[in-house]
C-alpha cells in the first residue's frame, strides 16, 4: 500500500521535455525499471528499539500495511536481469516514499517517513530526534541507489510497484460515490506520457481488471536527484497500485492465474511503449 501522496514534480516544475513524452517512447533508449518500496521484510535492531507494543502486534502491522509480495506481479525476465530495485526493511520503520519535512501529508497521520502510528491511529512506536536520525540513514541509502541509476542511465522508464486494501486507506482518500478499483494507476503530467497511460488503461482492461487514475491514490515517485536537476536523465515514471484481493485470496495465498495474467498485461505495455518484450494475450482475471 503507498498511503499518500507521492514525490513528484508540479507541472511547472517539471524539467522533461513535454513534448517529447507526448510523441511516445524510442525503443532503443529507454531502460525499464520497477521498483517495490514497500515490501520490505528486515527489521534492523537499532530501529526495533523504539516500538512500544508488543512485537506480536507490530507485525500484525506490518502485514497489513506491507505491499504484500507485489514484486511477483513483475515479468520474470526484469526479476533476472537487476531491473528490480527494492527496500529490504518494513516500511513501518522506515519509508522512503514519504518527504522528510512539514511538506509531507500523512505527517498528520502520524505516518511520515518514520511511523509513530500505524494506519488506525495505534502509536506503534516512540519517535525521537535519535530515532530518527537511525532511520535517515537507511532512508538515504536507498535514495543514492536510485540517484545512481538515474546517473548511469540516459532515460528511464520508472515503474513504481505498491498494493493497497480497504481496511487501511484514510477515510479521507474515499470517494462515497466511487467504487474502489482493482488498478490505480498514479499519473503525474509532468513525468507520466500519455501513450504510457494509454497503454497501461489498456492492457489492464483487456486482463479484466477495473482501472482507475489516481484513485485512491495519485502521482507516482520521483527520484531525488530527477526533482533537483543533479541528474541528466530523463525520465518517465508510473505507479500500479493493486488491489491486493486482485491476486491473493482471502488466505493471502497468491492466484497464480491472475499473476500470470497480471504480468502478461506489464509485458504487454512494456511492448507497446518501448518494443521491449513478446506481445502477450492477457485474459481476464480469475474471479
Amino acid at each position: 500500500m503507498n498511503n499518500c501522496d507521492r514525490k513528484k514534480y508540479s507541472e511547472d516544475d517539471g524539467k522533461r521535455n513535454a513534448d517529447e513524452f507526448q510523441q511516445g517512447f524510442d525503443a532503443s533508449l529507454w531502460y525499464p525499471v520497477f521498483h517495490v518500496p514497500h515490501d520490505g521484510n528486515e527489521f534492523p535492531e537499532e530501529l526495533l528499539q523504539s516500538i512500544c507494543i508488543p512485537m506480536e502486534n507490530f507485525k500484525a502491522c506490518h502485514e497489513k500495511m506491507r505491499d504484500k509480495d507485489v514484486s511477483i506481479l513483475i515479468p520474470p525476465s526484469y526479476q533476472r536481469n537487476n531491473r528490480v530495485y527494492a527496500f529490504s526493511v518494513s516500511r513501518l520503520l522506515c519509508d522512503v516514499e514519504r518527504f522528510i519535512g512539514p511538506e509531507e501529508v500523512m505527517e498528520q497521520y502520524g505516518m511520515g517517513f518514520c511511523y509513530e502510528k500505524a494506519f488506525d491511529g495505534t502509536v506503534i512506536k516512540r519517535v525521537t530526534e535519535e530515532l530518527r536520525r537511525k532511520t535517515r540513514k537507511y532512508y538515504e541509502d536507498h535514495h543514492s541507489r536510485i540517484n545512481r541509476l538515474c546517473e548511469q542511465h540516459r532515460r528511464i522508464l520508472f515503474i513504481d510497484m505498491h498494493s493497497y486494501s480497504k481496511e487501511i486507506i484514510p477515510a479521507d482518500f474515499l470517494r462515497a460515490e466511487q467504487t474502489l478499483p482493482d488498478l490505480c494507476i498514479g499519473v503525474d503530467k509532468s513525468i507520466t506520457p500519455p501513450r504510457l497511460v494509454r497503454a497501461a488503461v489498456h492492457s489492464f482492461q483487456e486482463a479484466g481488471l477495473s482501472v482507475a487514475i489516481n484513485y485512491p491514490y495519485s502521482g507516482c515517485y520521483v527520484p531525488e536527484s530527477i526533482m533537483n536537476g543533479k541528474a541528466a536523465c530523463d525520465f518517465a515514471g508510473i505507479m500500479l497500485e493493486f488491489q491486493r484481493n486482485a491476486y491473493m485470496n482471502e488466505k493471502n495465498e497468491r492466484i497464480r492465474e491472475n499473476v500470470e495474467r497480471i504480468r502478461n498485461a506489464i509485458q504487454n505495455i512494456l511492448h507497446t511503449v518501448i518494443g521491449d518484450g513478446s506481445l502477450c494475450t492477457a485474459k481476464p482475471l480469475k474471479r
